[in-house]
């Protein structure tokens, strides 16, 4: 049957009696219970008294006109108000059910979404219904030490931890089954990436085929287009307007296609510092620059020197590396003006392995040119020459 108000207690205890013993002079007693004049039936040596004539009561506070005689438990007191009941709980509360005043919970506290066997205070809802789980702090991501969860109200997530073992990540996400998304973004409710795994490979990347990603498969970075699958020659690394700055590689790049043909393993600029290995002295050097591609390389020289006068074969050395076997360089002289270079052959360079410039005449006498060709005279030589290397 419906109630108004508080349903019926369950269980109610005997009425409440108090005895004392009376001294002959002591007229105010205590009760065990707070009432009313009229609310307890008092008894005095077996004769019921007169309320509000004989006795009157303030709260627990029983008070006679004239003092009772000596006697023990010669006076007692029966509460005859609202009958005090211990009310035990129902097993199950079916009806919904607000407490409109603080509850408190002493022993664990199980729901059927909550099994609570804390030991200490684990979570904490504060008045801008922030949640924190393991700590009493909001905004866990400006501190310096400490651990927990926060979920701030409509703002962030925020978690710490008090590192002990850089072994153990702040954050585990272990996807089982079959491989799909770790993480998805949303952008005004439309996905616009994910985070996730694919075989033994990550990935991150966009959910359309227009924008690009990376898979991390192993040993390797490879670009993706709709963020899961490896794709071929179509994502570009930078743009025109969006360049990278550096890039820094110990092995090779291949460039127009994946060949050991379109390898290129090596770029380098340098300087060299030329030398006269059959004689003589090396007296400026306004430039000595080279330029090595691949096993190309391309030199540069505008020097004066002054060769021993002798009738060893002229020869420039110093070259930054050493001449492939079997194969010669070429060149030309563009300025010299000591010396009639119409008679000369562009530079050829040595073979097998050598590291020597040196030319020949084109007189038909097949002759190299000599030092004593020089006339013991400082020469200005601009040159330029190119030749393959084994390096």
């Amino acid at each position: 049957m419906a109630t108004l108000g508080n349903v019926p207690a369950e269980a109610y205890t005997n009425t409440v009696k108090d005895s004392f013993s009376g001294n002959g002079s002591a007229t105010a007693f205590t009760m065990s219970l707070p009432t009313v004049t009229n609310d307890v039936r008092v008894v005095v040596e077996n004769v019921i008294q007169d309320p509000t004539v004989a006795y009157s009561v303030s709260g627990t506070t029983l008070t006679f006109t004239s003092a009772p005689p000596t006697g023990t438990n010669n006076i007692y007191v029966v509460h005859l108000g609202p009958a005090v009941m211990t009310t035990v709980p129902p097993a199950e509360i079916a009806d919904a059910t607000t407490f409109a005043s603080s509850l408190t919970v002493q022993g664990a506290f199980t729901s059927v979404g909550i099994d609570d066997n804390a030991d200490a205070v684990a979570m904490t809802i504060d008045s801008s219904e922030n949640v924190m789980l393991g700590t009493t702090t909001s905004t866990l991501y400006n501190v310096s030490s400490g651990t927990g969860f926060s979920y701030r109200n409509g703002v962030a997530l925020d978690i710490a931890r008090q590192n002990t073992s850089s072994a153990e990540p702040l954050l585990n996400l272990n996807l089982t089954g079959v491989d799909g998304s770790h993480i998805l973004f949303y952008k005004d409710g439309t996905t616009v990436g994910s985070i996730g795994t694919n075989g033994s490979d990550l990935y991150i990347g966009s959910t359309d085929s227009l924008h690009g990603g990376v898979t991390f498969a192993q040993r390797a970075m490879l670009p993706n287009l709709n963020g899961v699958t490896p794709n071929d020659g179509g994502t570009d690394l930078g743009g025109s307007s969006n360049r990278w700055r550096d890039a820094y590689l110990s092995g090779g790049v291949y460039l127009g296609g994946t060949g050991s043909a379109n390898k290129l393993e090596d770029y380098e600029e340098g300087s060299w510092t030329p030398t006269l290995p059959n004689g003589g002295t090396v007296s400026s050097i306004n430039n000595s620059n080279y330029t090595k591609i691949g096993n190309l390389v391309t030199i540069n020289l505008y020097t004066t020197f002054t060769p021993t006068n002798n009738a060893s074969v002229f020869e420039i050395g110093g070259l930054p590396f050493a001449v492939s076997n079997n194969n010669y360089g070429g060149g030309s002289i563009s300025y010299s003006p000591n010396l009639d270079i119409r008679l000369w052959s562009a530079p050829l360079f040595t073979s097998s392995g050598g590291s020597h410039l040196y030319f020949y005449t084109i007189d038909g006498a097949n002759t190299s040119i000599s030092n004593n060709a020089m006339s013991g005279n400082a020469t200005t030589f601009i040159l330029q020459g190119t030749y393959y290397t084994d390096s």
